[in-house]
C-alpha cells in the first residue's frame, strides 16, 4: 500500500469501515459525522510547510502574471488562496496547479501529488505541455519561462500529436464498427442454426485486438533520461506521435469494459430489437446508482456534493468513449465495481508485473482479507491505468473501500455501495452554509 494509508486521517476511516459490519445508514453516518478527509490544503501544507505559505502563494501567483495585476484581480487572489487553505475551495484547472508548483518550487514528485490531490493523476506524461512543465520543475525555470518553453516546443509536437490523436480516433471507430460487425454476424448464425433445430453455443465477443501499449510508462521511462533542452527537443521529434491529452491504456480498458455492458453476450439471444445498449439504458441502469441527475447541487450537503461530483452520466461516457475527453477516475472506478473485474492478469503481464497466483484469489480466511485482498486489485488495476490508488481519506474512495468490505461473499460489490448511494440521497437535503 502506498504511504497514504500510514496517516491518521487513512487509518481512522480504513480501520471504522473495515472494523465494522455497518449498515448503509451507519456508514453515511459516519462519513457525515465521524470520518476524516484528506483536502488540498493538507497536501499543499505537506509539501510546503512553512509558515509563509499564504504569502508566497499571493506573491509568487502575482509575479507569474505577464502584466502587473489590478487592485481587483489582487483581491480575487487573495480570496482564492484563502478559500485553498480554508478547504473550502480546489483549483479546477490544471494549469493552476502547476502554477501552485511552480510558486512553492516543487520537485516532479511533489507536484505529482498536488495534482493527484485535487484530480484523477499526476503528472500525465503522454501531455506534452505537462510534460515541458515537468521538464521545468526538474531544470528550475519559473513559470513563465516555462510557459514561454512551451510555445517554442508546441511548435514541434503539436502537429504530431494532432494527427496521431486523428489517426486513432479512426482507428477507434473502425474497431468499433468491426467488433459490431463480428456480432451481427455471430447472431446471424446462430439464428440460422436455430432454424434448423441445431443448438448454436452462446457468443463471446472476446476482443483479439493486441492489448494496450502503456504509452505513459514507456513514454515516462523515455523522459527520465531529458536534462537540457536540445534533449527535449529531440525527446518531441522521437515520441510525437505517441503523445496526447487521453490516457490510452485507460481508454481501451474503458472500451471494453463499457462494451460488455452495452453488448452483453446473452443479447445475441435476443429476437427483436438492436442488439446493442444505448449508453442512456448504460448509465441509467448501471451508473445512475440513485445519484440524482441535476447539475444544480446548491442544496446538497458537504458529502452529497463530494459524490456527485464529476459523477458519469450519459453524456459524460459519450464524451469519453468519443475521446473528446478523457477517460476520468471515477468512471473507471464504477466500471471495475460494476463488472466485478478481477481478471486482468493479461494486462499485468504486458507490465511485467509478477503477482502469486493465489493472491488473485477470493477464497480468503476472513472478512479483513478479504477487504485486503479486494483493496489491492482495485489499487493495483488503477496504478496499471494510470490513475490515483484508493485513499481513504477521500468520501468517495471510502465508500468504496465500503463496497469491497461486504462480509457477504454472494453479494455484488455495487449492491452495498448503491444501497449506500441511496441512503445518502434519499435525505432530506438542507441549504449548503458558509
Amino acid at each position: 500500500m502506498q504511504g497514504q494509508y500510514e496517516t491518521r486521517i487513512s487509518q481512522r476511516n480504513l480501520s471504522q469501515i473495515r472494523g465494522q459490519h455497518m449498515t448503509p445508514s451507519e456508514l453515511i453516518s459516519f462519513l457525515q459525522a465521524g470520518a476524516l478527509y484528506r483536502s488540498f490544503a493538507d497536501v499543499l501544507r505537506s509539501v510546503y510547510p512553512g509558515e509563509d505559505l499564504a504569502d508566497r502563494l499571493k506573491a509568487q501567483l502575482s509575479a507569474q502574471a505577464e502584466k502587473p495585476l489590478t487592485p481587483k484581480e489582487l483581491d480575487s487572489l487573495r480570496k482564492n488562496i484563502s478559500n485553498w487553505l480554508k478547504g473550502s475551495a480546489v483549483p479546477q484547472k490544471r494549469e493552476q496547479l502547476f502554477k501552485i508548483c511552480f510558486a512553492l518550487c516543487l520537485g516532479e514528485a511533489e507536484t505529482s501529488r498536488v495534482l493527484a490531490s485535487a484530480s484523477d493523476t499526476g503528472i500525465h506524461y503522454r501531455n506534452p505541455q505537462e510534460l515541458v512543465f515537468a521538464f521545468a520543475l526538474r531544470t528550475g525555470l519559473s513559470y513563465r519561462e516555462a510557459a514561454a518553453l512551451d510555445r517554442e516546443m508546441a511548435e514541434i509536437y503539436q502537429p504530431a500529436v494532432e494527427a496521431a490523436e486523428k489517426a486513432r480516433a479512426a482507428q477507434w471507430k473502425a474497431r468499433e464498427q468491426a467488433y459490431h460487425d463480428r456480432r451481427t454476424a455471430a447472431r446471424q448464425k446462430r439464428q440460422q442454426r436455430q432454424r434448423q433445430g441445431g443448438w448454436a453455443e452462446t457468443y463471446m465477443a472476446h476482443d483479439t485486438e493486441t492489448p494496450p501499449d502503456f504509452f505513459t510508462r514507456r513514454i515516462s521511462r523515455r523522459f527520465e533520461r531529458v536534462t537540457d533542452r536540445e534533449e527535449l527537443r529531440q525527446f518531441f521529434l522521437e515520441v510525437g506521435t505517441d503523445l496526447g491529452q487521453i490516457h490510452e491504456s485507460a481508454y481501451e480498458k474503458f472500451w471494453r469494459l463499457l462494451m460488455t455492458l452495452q453488448e452483453p453476450d446473452d443479447v445475441i439471444l435476443s429476437d427483436h430489437g438492436s442488439e446493442a445498449y444505448s449508453l442512456d439504458r448504460v448509465a441509467e441502469d448501471y451508473f445512475r446508482m440513485h445519484v440524482p441527475l441535476t447539475k444544480n447541487t446548491t442544496q446538497f450537503d458537504v458529502l452529497q456534493k463530494a459524490i456527485k461530483k464529476n459523477w458519469p452520466g450519459a453524456t459524460e461516457l459519450q464524451k469519453m468513449k468519443s475521446r473528446k475527453i478523457d477517460v476520468s477516475r471515477k468512471a473507471m472506478v464504477l466500471l471495475f465495481l460494476i463488472t466485478e473485474d478481477f481478471l486482468f492478469s493479461e494486462d499485468l503481464n504486458e507490465i511485467g508485473s509478477e503477482i502469486d497466483a493465489s493472491w488473485l484469489s477470493l477464497e480468503d480466511e476472513t472478512s479483513r482479507d478479504r477487504l485486503e485482498t479486494a483493496l489491492s486489485k482495485l489499487n493495483l488495476f488503477l496504478e496499471t491505468y494510470g490513475m490515483n490508488q484508493l485513499d481513504p481519506g477521500n468520501p468517495f474512495d471510502c465508500m468504496v473501500i465500503y463496497a469491497l468490505a461486504s462480509p457477504y461473499e454472494d453479494d455484488f460489490l455495487t449492491d452495498n455501495f448503491s444501497s449506500a448511494l441511496q441512503t445518502l440521497f434519499s435525505q432530506d437535503i438542507a441549504p449548503t452554509h458558509g
